[in-house]
């Protein structure tokens, strides 16, 4: 029996320009809502079985009928899109271990993905109705178990990421005046690690 090997690819949708960042109220020019405008939530046009689409659709304009058999034809299903979450534009896909390359270099090409309200039929660029994106691989992993724990470690991280930013832009002047010195997470967490290394000697 012949055992069908699989990678699993997480992905990140960013979108950098700030042309397409959503309005705030928030001031434009913090680090704290540029943070969270690259990371803004996608439209729901952009559908799993449409990125799915997309992607074979790259592949076959970047590596022809080449590409698209190592991904199991035209109308097979090599690439699947098990998890796709438009509030943190985050994905997980499903591919043939042997052509995850192809894909990863499709989504490197990708620069597009349907705006709201938007027809997303259309390919490319066409009076607003798609957004300028980046499509970013965070992992590549054999079972899907280890890219939802790495999709989770990184939500967790970019929380505690824009809070730190958030409470030292806040409380930056009232930490600050103690003892003179700044004091950051990071700063505390350095703190923190000189502390253990005492603590061992």
């Amino acid at each position: 029996m012949v055992r069908l090997k699989n990678r699993y690819l997480l992905i990140d949708i960013l979108y950098p320009d700030p042309a397409t960042w959503p309005s705030t109220k928030a001031k434009p020019n913090t680090s704290t809502s540029a943070q969270l405008a690259i990371h803004s939530p996608t439209s729901d046009a952009l559908t799993p079985g449409l990125l799915a689409k997309m992607i074979r659709e790259e592949v076959s304009e970047l590596y022809g009928d080449c590409g698209v058999g190592k991904l199991g034809g035209a109308s097979a299903g090599g690439i699947n899109v098990k998890y796709l979450s438009p509030a943190t534009s985050t994905a997980i896909l499903r591919c043939p271990r042997a052509s995850f390359r192809l894909v990863w270099s499709a989504l490197t090409y990708m620069s597009h993905v349907p705006a709201a309200g938007g027809d997303p039929s259309q390919k490319r660029p066409n009076g607003g109705k798609e957004r300028g994106c980046v499509f970013r691989v965070l992992r590549v992993s054999g079972t899907m178990k280890k890219a939802e724990e790495e999709a989770i470690r990184r939500a967790r991280r970019e929380i505690v990421r824009v809070r730190g930013i958030e409470e030292q832009g806040v409380l930056g002047d009232l930490i600050s005046g103690a003892g003179g010195k700044d004091l950051t997470m990071q700063n505390i967490v350095d703190a923190s690690d000189d502390e253990m290394d005492d603590d061992e000697d």
